[in-house]
């Protein structure tokens, strides 16, 4: 069977020679998602991961919100919302921090990061975790909820935006960190910013 011929201006162009040109610009695109991934400097990460959460956290486009002000921060956003419940002192809220703080400078344009603070040390009083899963439904931290408030329009289920569109316990390891980033990233560019 002779392959069929396109013809596009003047070149004649065979259905090979079409499919190894698309194959090359996909490949092209993937290898540009891919470096901007890659800009993760593994040494820096953890050398975060050392400092308390405040220390991570400074600098990045991470507000803070309390009890206080979370409702009215979270509902009155324009922008979905992502926020970090992380003690100061303890490993797993360092290495949860280290992936928001890299994730708010990549998507601070669409995204708004926000930080609570639950303790200043290592470990959470039984109290405090009781009075944080009654009010947001958080059952240990470090946790991570995210709110999709669809850029400003209001969807009819999802009227007050008081559920998270998704609530994660899990923290990356060292080891599995640009691993974790990378579906993250990915979880915000398909789910969060649909």
């Amino acid at each position: 069977m002779l392959p069929i011929l396109i013809l596009r201006g003047e070149t004649m162009v065979t259905r090979r020679m079409a499919l190894a040109g698309a194959l090359e610009l996909m490949m092209s695109l993937c290898l540009a998602v891919q470096a901007a991934a890659a800009d993760v400097n593994m040494d820096d990460v953890r050398r975060l991961a050392r400092e308390p959460v405040e220390t991570i956290l400074s600098g990045a486009p991470i507000g803070r919100v309390s009890d206080a002000d979370y409702w009215k921060t979270v509902r009155g956003s324009p922008k979905p919302v992502v926020v970090v419940f992380y003690a100061n002192q303890d490993q797993r809220s360092r290495h949860l921090a280290t992936l928001a703080r890299y994730l708010a400078f990549e998507f601070s344009e669409a995204v708004v990061f926000y930080g609570y603070p639950v303790t200043a040390g290592a470990t959470i009083e039984h109290n405090a975790l009781a009075a944080l899963q009654k009010r947001y439904g958080v059952k240990k931290v470090p946790a991570t909820l995210f709110y999709d408030n669809d850029r400003g329009k209001m969807e009819l289920e999802r009227t007050d935006y008081s559920v998270p569109a998704l609530l994660e316990y899990r923290t990356p390891s060292l080891l599995f960190w640009s691993t974790y980033h990378r579906t993250i990233r990915e979880y915000i560019q398909t789910n969060i910013l649909d």
